[in-house]
């Protein structure tokens, strides 16, 4: 199941969540498409990991959402809550969402399996105007 939400309804947590992924946003690396991701992962214990895309010309590199559960697992924290995505292009003007790709669904599973949950994801639009809220079991 998709819904589809505004920010400001969203609880005080899962605006910080998608806070936390804007915050990183612009760190990304993508000198050839100018498409930027962010992505902040709550786990378990509460805490917040961040992540930001890495893209290489040999279209290589990770995702955002790796990147974040990276820095999860670097600290030994495997079981996750939920995850949010926000994008942006300097190029284009996307009006669009920009969701986990194949790999990334992957892992996410993987880690939802490990933790017996289903880890929900809230999807952003470079404004936060619509936020799609979905789980790695339905997206």
């Amino acid at each position: 199941m998709v819904k589809l939400s505004v920010f400001s309804k969203l609880s005080e947590k899962n605006r910080d969540l998608i806070n936390a992924a804007e915050s990183v946003m612009s760190n990304g690396y993508d000198p050839y498409s100018h498409f930027y991701v962010g992505a902040a992962l709550r786990t378990k214990e509460q805490n917040i990991f961040r992540g930001a895309n890495i893209n290489t010309c040999a279209y290589g590199g990770i995702c955002a959402e790796r990147s974040a559960i990276a820095q999860a697992t670097s600290s030994k924290q495997y079981l996750f809550e939920s995850i949010a995505i926000i994008s942006r292009s300097d190029f284009f003007n996307l009006k669009g969402h920009s969701g986990p790709c194949g790999i990334c669904r992957q892992m996410i599973w993987e880690f939802a399996e490990l933790a017996n949950k289903d880890i929900e994801i809230f999807i952003s639009d470079s404004k936060k105007e619509q936020i799609l809220i979905t789980s790695i079991r339905n997206i």
